[in-house]
């Protein structure tokens, strides 16, 4: 083919070439692109060249001169074109790879229990997830994207202490922020919060913002309040008082209607006598019933904790004439590990999935194993005189 033909085919080949490149890959670095045209122009007037050489005398031998130098161009736009297809491949790798992380951290976000909340610190700005928001009771229009939305809501006695906590953690006095305090429900409630977080910081240590979640710490706050008066009170009861004291109080940090303490009528125990029944806000005569059939048999038989969130009856019909549908019922064994009664509480609506925390049960089964010794041990000493 004359060489006037090949110099417009070649260019109009290599611009439609590096425009498909160019438009169908849009993330190729655009330096890479005015490269590769630079180096097709090179070859163009270098082709340009010998052409009109060729026309001059002595042109053969000015042509076969020129040749190395087009083959070495040639050879550079290939390597360009390779380091092209290269870089398109790994940033289409660290794409996938980011969308991934974004699914996996949006999944999570989505699943726990927590709210999440970012803090930027150079605008002031905030983000607060529907979860942190319905936690204080309020719609996700409700809220806005100031930080001072959280601020605001901290209880006048605890904010001194949060706001300083959280000063020294950004200044790198400590690794992270981790902070309970009472914040303000839409109701006008006082909640605790359990709120932790950590600063993301420059390579010269300077933070530029906040991540951190949330947590409604209410209910286990209140019962460890209450677990307190109820060590008070037990400190002194005995006998039935005591037992009595167990019974209405593991009712009352459960949130349940019903609990009661036993022991065995005998062994091995095929029979459980109640010391105290406390149920609907009231003590009920003890009673003594059959184990077989009942989720009792598990703490008092079996010496394992039993714990039923919802569908007692389905697989306890027995438990069905007493409007029964939760149950968690604790073994109490002696110093020697003896299980010698159990304690238990029960619920006519279900009660959480997880089972609650066992350091709640503790005090109550410890107690009732005292007491219950003492006992044994004063019916020993009045057998024996």
């Amino acid at each position: 083919m004359l060489l006037r033909l090949k110099v417009p085919l070649i260019l109009a080949a290599a611009l439609l070439l590096l425009h498909a490149l160019y438009l169908g890959q849009p993330h190729i670095d655009a330096a890479l692109v005015w490269s590769a045209l630079a180096m097709v122009a090179i070859a163009l007037f270098q082709a340009l060249r010998q052409r009109q050489r060729a026309q001059e005398p002595g042109a053969t031998a000015a042509s076969t001169s020129v040749q190395p130098g087009v083959q070495q161009l040639r050879s550079e736009l290939d390597a360009t074109q390779v380091k092209l297809a290269h870089e398109v491949s790994a940033r289409r790798a660290a794409e996938q790879a980011l969308h991934e992380a974004d699914e996996r951290y949006s999944l999570a976000v989505r699943g726990a229990s927590d709210g999440l909340w970012e803090w930027d610190l150079p605008t002031g700005k905030a983000y607060f997830s529907p979860l942190w928001k319905s936690l204080l009771g309020y719609a996700d229009d409700e809220i806005g994207s100031e930080i001072e939305e959280w601020r605001s809501r901290i209880h006048p006695e605890d904010k001194a202490r949060v706001l300083q906590e959280i000063e020294d953690h950004l200044a790198g006095h400590t690794p992270r922020f981790e902070n309970e305090h009472r914040m303000l429900h839409k109701d006008q409630s006082w909640h605790w919060v359990h709120a932790r977080g950590a600063a993301i910081r420059h390579a010269t240590g300077k933070p530029y913002r906040v991540v951190g979640l949330h947590s409604d710490v209410t209910a286990r706050r209140a019962a460890e309040q209450m677990l307190l008066e109820v060590a008070d009170a037990l400190a002194t009861a005995r006998g039935e008082a005591c037992f009595r004291i167990i019974a209405r109080s593991f009712a009352q940090v459960m949130g349940v209607r019903e609990a009661f303490v036993c022991e065995p009528c005998d062994q091995p125990p095929t029979k459980a006598r109640m010391l105290a029944w406390w149920c609907d806000g009231n003590f009920l005569p003890n009673v003594e019933y059959e184990l077989e059939g009942t989720p009792c048999k598990n703490p008092q038989v079996e010496g394992r904790t039993c714990y039923c969130s919802k569908g007692l009856e389905e697989q306890w019909p027995l438990e069905k004439p007493f409007d029964r549908t939760a149950y968690l019922g604790i073994p109490v064994r002696d110093s020697a590990g003896t299980v010698i009664g159990h304690i238990a509480c029960t619920d006519n609506k279900p009660m959480p999935e997880r089972t609650p925390h066992l350091a709640i049960f503790r005090l109550f089964a410890e107690r009732a194993s005292v007491e219950l010794e003492r006992r044994a041990l004063l019916g020993a000493h009045a057998r024996a005189a």
